[in-house]
């Protein structure tokens, strides 16, 4: 079984903020596929509910804190545009990783364990 890690992130959009929430997100997406270790990174915008859902895949919990180190300031940008509503991981991420969410998020965070699966890149 492999150690990917899938997050799914549930974002509501500050209210007068869609735009600078776009504009953080698009830089921080564009930093990430140059220089962080995720495999993907998809986010979508509902805009008539002001709620965003961001997807990131990463090959291990090695990769997610590489991803915090490099890109904190531009998580931290993204996050003065929204509150997250809920963040589902997927997969078994080291303990240091799973602390570090819970850090920050709390019980907005949810750990779900693999039990089956494969990917093909």
């Amino acid at each position: 079984m492999s150690d990917q890690i899938l997050f799914r992130n549930v974002m509501q959009i500050t209210p007068g903020s869609l735009e600078p929430f776009r504009d953080a997100v698009r830089r921080a997406v564009e930093f990430v596929e140059q220089h962080a270790p995720q495999l993907m990174v998809r986010t979508y915008i509902d805009e008539d509910h002001m709620r965003a859902v961001s997807f990131q895949l990463y090959r291990n919990s090695d990769d997610v804190l590489r991803h915090w180190e490099l890109s904190d300031p531009y998580i931290q940008a993204v996050s003065e545009h929204c509150t997250v509503e809920s963040f589902e991981v997927y997969g078994n991420p080291s303990e240091e990783v799973a602390a570090g969410l819970a850090r920050f998020l709390g019980d907005r965070v949810r750990i779900t364990k693999p039990f089956v699966g494969f990917s093909r890149f």
